[in-house]
This record gives structure tokens, sequence and C-alpha cells, in this order.
């Protein structure tokens, strides 16, 4: 699975895009989109600097 890395300055997604994003200290991925910089889950927003890495949702799950 490829995942961006927030720190790097072009590691973030487009506005609105649906992703899946992995807090720090976590390792279960959690699914939602990004806009006005907050990864945004169905419950919950939460800024990037809590973001370790994050990857594009519409990726294929066949892949895996």
């Amino acid at each position: 699975m490829y995942t961006h890395d927030v720190t790097d300055s072009a590691g973030l997604p487009r506005e609105g895009e649906p992703v899946e994003f992995v807090l720090d200290g976590c390792r279960v991925a959690i699914v939602g989109t990004y806009a006005q910089r907050i990864f945004r889950s169905r419950w919950s927003g939460y800024r990037v600097e809590r973001v370790s890495s994050w990857r594009s949702a519409d990726v294929d799950s066949s892949a895996f």
C-alpha cells in the first residue's frame, strides 16, 4: 500500500478528496475526507498535525 507522508510539502490530498488516514500512534486507518486542512471522519475531524499518513480511498482494494 502506498501512503503519503503529511510532513512532505506536496503530501496533502486534494480538497474534498476521499481518503484513508492513520493518526499518530495508531495502527488502524480511518475512512473519511480531506477539506480545509482537516482530515474528517464520520464522527470527528483531525488536524493535519495529528495524521501520520494517508492514501486515496479510491484505491482498488482487490490489489491488496
